[in-house]
């Protein structure tokens, strides 16, 4: 499954806490990767820098498997992502993004402005 497909889907309840990738805790998407290096009948995660430095070349294969669907890297493959995950539900040019976040910005100052105003 594609990345894009991936994160549309997922919910906040998608996303886990884990060493795995780099050592030190950060949010990401489950997956059967993250559910490996979490289960406690397994080794630990090394600290930081060795996790990265022995799973650098397999987390590299992965990636570049999962783009293949049936390649089973698919099901390993996971992501940075925090909760907000779960309302990612649309694909947007980023431009578009763009000009939303300059949208919002123009009408927070216009608040603030009538606030100081009145």
């Amino acid at each position: 499954m594609k990345i894009k497909a991936k994160l549309l889907r997922a919910t906040r309840g998608d996303t886990t806490r884990s060493r795995s990738r780099t050592g030190k805790p950060a949010r990401m998407l489950k997956s059967a990767w993250t559910e490996e290096w979490d289960d406690p009948t397994h080794p630990a995660p090394l600290g930081m820098p060795l996790q990265p430095v022995l799973t650098a070349r397999a987390i590299e294969r992965i990636d570049w498997g999962s783009v293949k669907l049936g390649s089973g890297a698919e099901k390993l493959a996971n992501y940075f992502v925090g909760p907000i995950v779960g309302a990612m539900n649309e694909t947007k040019p980023a431009a578009n993004v763009v000009y939303d976040m300059v949208d919002e910005f123009i009408t927070a100052i216009e608040s603030v402005s009538y606030q100081a105003n009145a």
